[in-house]
């Protein structure tokens, strides 16, 4: 009998707790929402988006915070947000204190692209287009030129729309560019000409860089590094009218 004792005082807090723990839980169901916090990750603390933007977009009609957190829909909240085409990815939940932490992470402006029909928009570093934003300009790699590419907001670049357009080699080679620090720092703009031949602007120098067709272009960039590094930091930056790297393993300068 005295073993049986232990048995049941352990079964009796077992379901004790059982039952406490239910308490609290429908409690804490049957509460308003406390409080809203919304995080967003965006460069430098700015960005396309504000706090009362992703308000807006779930927080209709009644307040987020007259609802009670059992009729909550944290999944109707994240879908609404990530519509948004700034929006990479979002994340909604509830904490211990009832307050609905929103987490938004912005998309990152890879380059800045206008078409031949001055149609601008950004790519993001996974080949999306996205709009230009209303208030906020992101400092990106720029392209322009005869681009016939129509821009359609929300398309990725690997699209098959895009399939005969020169936008996947653009995407490849600006991805290249944003990869290398060195390179990153010392172009500034990529420019398709009527031919669809890509020259480079460089951040320094009065100089053009032809790099030609979307080809080789691994081999091209260190070419073009190997320069900058041997014979620009040498020789200055104002002595070439133009460096030529669309033949493949050598560098053609042209002097002023």
């Amino acid at each position: 009998m005295k073993k049986k004792i232990p048995i049941i005082v352990v079964s009796l807090f077992a379901v004790l707790v059982m039952v406490l723990a239910g308490y609290i839980y429908n409690r804490f169901r049957n509460q308003d929402v406390k409080k809203v916090e919304i995080r967003i990750d965006q460069k430098n603390g700015k960005g396309f988006l504000t706090q009362e933007e992703v308000r807006s977009l779930f927080d209709v009609g009644d307040s987020i915070l007259q609802i009670k957190i059992k009729n909550l829909n944290l999944n109707k909240i994240k879908s609404e947000i990530s519509k948004n085409p700034y929006v990479e990815n979002a994340d909604a939940f509830l904490n211990i204190s009832g307050n609905l932490i929103i987490n938004v992470k912005e998309k990152v402006a890879l380059l800045r692209l206008v078409n031949y029909k001055e149609k601008s928009c950004y790519i993001d570093l996974k080949g999306n287009l996205f709009p230009l934003g209303k208030d906020y300009v992101e400092r990106a790699l720029f392209v322009n030129g005869y681009i016939h590419a129509a821009l359609v907001m929300g398309k990725n670049v690997q699209d098959s729309v895009y399939s005969k357009s020169l936008l996947p080699g653009l995407y490849d080679l600006a991805m290249r560019i944003h990869s290398d620090p060195f390179l990153n720092s010392e172009v500034s703009q990529i420019f398709v000409n009527s031919q669809g031949k890509v020259d480079l602007i460089p951040e320094l120098g009065n100089f053009i860089i032809h790099f030609g067709d979307l080809d080789e272009e691994e081999i091209k960039l260190e070419n073009l590094e190997a320069f900058y590094k041997q014979a620009l930091v040498k020789e200055g930056w104002n002595k070439y009218k133009s460096i030529n790297l669309a033949f493949t393993n050598q560098v053609i300068c042209t002097k002023k």
